[in-house]
């Protein structure tokens, strides 16, 4: 009895093993992943970007994770162009997994980046026409950046020791008073900031805890686990917990911004214009919890990335002074030191737009980008990629490791200029469309616009007025802090007026 009992259990165990590696072939082919956890053992999680460089090193453009979950992930320019450019409805989905969709959004299916259907469809148009309309097209946006980086520039003189300058939060007042005064219509005094510190740590709490948690991908993988005492709490619980305490804050700023608004009067922030276009239209799609959805994500992606972008820019020139000089020189030369940049001044700042494109790629951020889903089966490259299928764009290993990139672990500005030194690169393999920090095709980040004017009026106002260099006996170190995204450590910098 016990023999057979033995030998059903054991055929069954080969069974399930044939019918998994059966399951998996249908995928790119990538590392070999063990039965049933996957290639999860393959993962370093608190350096992901090291683990997908790795990786990636070893696969030929595309190739398949299993997290459990399978996960196409394209590390090559050309496959990337052609699943989200010119295949790109095939790769318009984002996942519906709930751990995603209940734990890191502000509810399922809501807002700008994880949702699906007609639903994103109607929050995109949405968002850029208002952003469009209410911002770009009246340079109103850019007068608010100008004006946020001047107060950022008078906090900077009036710090009084500048020898053990700490650029965290002088950076993150900078940027979040942009977003918060597009979306909600006012913005923070330095050193009076105690909301926006809150947010940024409980933020931070969330992603420590993400980048080094097994729990979040057995939950992706296995969501029965995320019903069960305790191990729900481990795959599940504590990210939605995190998630609304971050959420506060957004509620907290909608209902602040809507409190004395009639839709009759001049929108002066984004939560008005939105409120505006609810009123005007009779869209099951604009409403409440789709407004609140997308602010959570512009706050969120317009706020954090580019700070940390800006916070890694400090390091970077501190570090290499003869570039900050020759990008300080061309400052000086093109508008003088009396003035803040315009945008209009960009045209004729040719080393300026170049640093900013090689600090975008040097100082990618993001260790994986927000996934894709496939809407149907659809083959690339003589691969076949099922519908329903995780699809990561390795942005980061991209513009790391592009071998159009000569020498890509080196910060040189000057490879995307010509040699005739007066027009950036346009060639075959333009290395400008090789750098998209933003993404590409249908689902690229819709702030994007917003983002540009901050990294090029922040970057050029702060060297402008500022030399900023290591502090005596204390080099810059350029090892990033473990985590999903790719942050600085601390450091503090000694900072002149010039």
């Amino acid at each position: 009895m016990f023999a057979v009992l033995l030998l059903g259990i054991v055929s069954l165990l080969i069974y399930s093993i044939v019918r998994y590696y059966q399951y998996t072939a249908k995928y790119p082919k990538g590392p070999l992943p063990l039965p049933f956890i996957g290639n999860l053992l393959d993962f370093d999680f608190k350096t992901q970007h090291k683990t997908f460089d790795r990786l990636g090193k070893q696969q030929k453009g595309i190739y398949t994770l299993f997290t459990p979950v399978p996960y196409v992930q394209i590390t090559d320019y050309q496959i990337i162009k052609e699943a989200f450019v010119d295949k790109g409805d095939d790769f318009i989905g984002r996942p519906t997994n709930k751990v995603l969709q209940e734990a890191f959004t502000f509810a399922p299916n809501a807002g700008v980046i994880n949702s699906n259907g007609d639903n994103w469809r109607e929050q995109r148009r949405m968002a850029i026409t208002i952003m469009r309309d209410f911002g770009m097209g009246k340079n109103l946006m850019e007068e608010q950046v100008r004006s946020s980086v001047g107060e950022y520039i008078e906090h900077l003189n009036n710090i009084e020791d500048k020898d053990n300058v700490d650029m965290r939060w002088p950076v993150q007042v900078m940027v979040a008073n942009i977003i918060n005064e597009v979306l909600f219509g006012y913005r923070y005094k330095h050193g009076d900031c105690a909301p926006l510190m809150k947010y940024v740590e409980d933020f931070n709490y969330m992603i420590d805890h993400i980048s080094d948690s097994k729990g979040l991908l057995l939950g992706m993988g296995f969501p029965f686990l995320t019903e069960l005492p305790i191990i729900g709490w481990y795959t599940y619980g504590q990210f939605k917990d995190a998630m609304a305490k971050i959420n506060e804050y957004i509620v907290h700023n909608v209902e602040r911004a809507l409190k004395d608004y009639n839709v009759e009067d001049e929108p002066t922030c984004f939560v008005h214009a939105y409120k505006q276009k609810m009123a005007q239209n009779a869209n099951a799609y604009l409403d409440q919890e789709n407004l609140m959805g997308t602010c959570a994500d512009f706050f969120l992606a317009g706020q954090e990335t580019t700070t940390t972008t800006l916070r890694w820019a400090m390091l970077i020139f501190a570090k290499h002074p003869e570039i900050q000089e020759k990008l300080r020189q061309e400052v000086h030369s093109v508008i003088g030191k009396d003035r803040l940049p315009f945008m209009a001044d960009q045209p004729k700042m040719l080393y300026a737009r170049a640093c900013v494109l090689e600090l975008q790629r040097f100082a990618n951020i993001l260790a994986t980008n927000v996934q894709r889903v496939t809407t149907k089966d659809v083959e690339i490259r003589g691969e076949i990629i099922p519908k329903d299928t995780w699809v990561n764009a390795d942005i980061h290993y991209l513009m790391a490791n592009d071998t159009m990139f000569e020498n890509p672990e080196e910060f040189r500005p000057e490879r995307y200029i010509c040699q005739d030194g007066k027009t950036l690169r346009k060639v075959r393999y333009d290395l400008i469309d090789r750098t998209i920090p933003f993404s590409i095709g249908k689902r690229m980040c819709a702030g994007e616009g917003i983002a540009r004017v901050e990294l090029f009026l922040g970057l050029t106002s702060t060297f402008q007025n500022f030399k900023i260099s290591p502090r005596p006996g204390h080099p810059i170190d350029l090892e990033p802090k473990t985590g999903q995204i790719i942050l600085p450590k601390p450091q503090q910098l000694r900072i002149q007026k010039v």
